[in-house]
């Protein structure tokens, strides 16, 4: 997959106008987390970031600048909406204690995978050992008097999705991770074979469901889950000599950012990108890779805030993500120090669609939604974004589409 393919989508493709207010050094120091356009996609890739695919991902220098803004060194640092892991693997490199927690499964393992250093010594050896049998498997069921495995049920289910050749190997390394007797290469194995499900698969991307022809080599499959294998290694071992001595382990937890499992006042610093209201749909953007390696979505369809599909009745939509995003905010709260500060990046978006389609203005939400929680706003950055297609630009009238890194303190 190419830099490209990875690139993080939080973040502007090109250099665009920054506005910003309140404190001048944060504000300042905002600014340059958040205007990373045009940069290198190396930080992008660098350490464990770049693999495994994740629709929307805040940009990895996002993330370090606003840990460097709070200078979290030793303290507890909690990402409540911690998708794939950005902001953990950057807390890990400055020697925080690194809390992540999220509604969505598939987002638990791979930032699990993504920060579980240090990296098992057999990892690459391991998968390469697998992905040689997956191959010799695939060799001999092209010979007479094969007697295939019985099919996996839920591998089944997609079968339209694969070419048959290539369902058949990721069936065979899905049956060689399910019989992993090594308790703590099982789980990263899994997420590696998530990680090149949608690049075998005939869905055009993460974020884009329409069915597309690919010409997979047979045994492209194995090589992948080998090469991804050694990606996650190497990548582990350089956080590992990033981290500070002595970093505490990162702890992941599938949870919901409305009821966060931890006490009060126990956390030091939050860095975080809620959900944008109806912009995503991240169980439909799941499912396939849910549903192939047998991980049950359905909490995470309840849990789910903001998704695309909520927004059906725009009104009502809006309302329901307002007040699951305060309830979220007042958590951050709940569980801040006094005078602990939280940095959220959060951006405007569209809900709904055709004529009742309105324009959500994050920030004005963001601090108003906040003070009402407890949290004041100390500084504020804010760059302008693309509005897509004719009905978005008619709803952005008022302002131009931006998005923002709001700096916000418990009071």
């Amino acid at each position: 997959m190419s830099p490209k393919d990875k690139r993080s989508l939080s973040q502007a493709r090109a250099r665009a106008p920054v506005f910003r207010g309140g404190s001048p050094k944060e504000a300042d120091a905002l600014v340059r987390a958040l205007d990373v356009g045009g940069t290198s996609e190396e930080a992008a890739r660098r350490l464990t970031h770049g693999f495994h695919s994740y629709p929307a991902k805040m940009h990895p220098l996002t993330a370090r600048r606003a840990l460097g803004l709070l200078a979290v060194k030793d303290a507890t640092v909690l990402d409540p909406f911690c998708g794939s892991g950005t902001v953990l693997v950057e807390a890990l490199r400055r020697g925080a204690r690194a809390v992540g927690v999220d509604a969505s499964p598939l987002a638990v393992l791979v930032a699990r995978a993504k920060v579980a250093v240090p990296a098992p010594p057999r990892l690459a050896d391991r998968a390469r050992r697998i992905a040689a049998l997956v191959v010799q498997e695939g060799k001999a069921a092209r010979r007479a008097g094969y007697e295939p495995p019985p099919p996996r049920a839920a591998s089944q289910a997609l079968r339209t999705w694969f070419a048959p050749h290539v369902l058949r190997e990721l069936e065979a390394l899905a049956r060689a991770i399910e019989a992993e007797p090594d308790e703590t290469l099982a789980p990263l194995f899994t997420a590696i074979l998530s990680s090149i499900l949608v690049k075998m698969s005939k869905r055009e991307s993460d974020s884009a469901g329409r069915a597309t022809e690919r010409r997979l080599a047979r045994g492209m499959a194995a090589r992948l889950f080998a090469a991804r294998a050694e990606e996650l290694a190497t990548g582990l071992q350089a956080l590992a000599r990033d981290a500070p001595s002595g970093t505490p382990a990162a702890k992941v937890e599938l949870g919901d950012a409305r009821r966060v499992p931890l006490g009060d006042h126990t956390v030091d610093a939050i860095v975080t990108s809620p959900p944008y209201a109806g912009t995503y749909d991240y169980l439909e953007q799941h499912a396939l890779r849910l549903t192939f390696l047998g991980v049950a979505g359905a909490r995470f369809e309840e849990r789910e805030m903001g998704a695309r599909r909520s927004f059906s009745d725009v009104r009502r939509g809006l309302a329901t993500w307002e007040q699951d995003f305060g309830r979220a905010l007042a958590e951050m709260r709940r569980v801040l120090r006094p005078g602990g500060r939280a940095i959220l990046l959060v951006g405007d978006s569209l809900a709904g669609a055709g004529r009742a389609a309105q324009a959500v203005l994050a920030d004005e939400t963001t601090t108003r939604l906040a003070a009402n929680a407890g949290l004041r706003r100390i500084a504020w950055a804010s760059q302008t974004r693309p509005s897509l297609g004719a009905t978005e630009r008619a709803a952005f009238t008022r302002r131009e589409k931006r998005e923002h890194l709001i700096l916000l303190e418990a009071t």
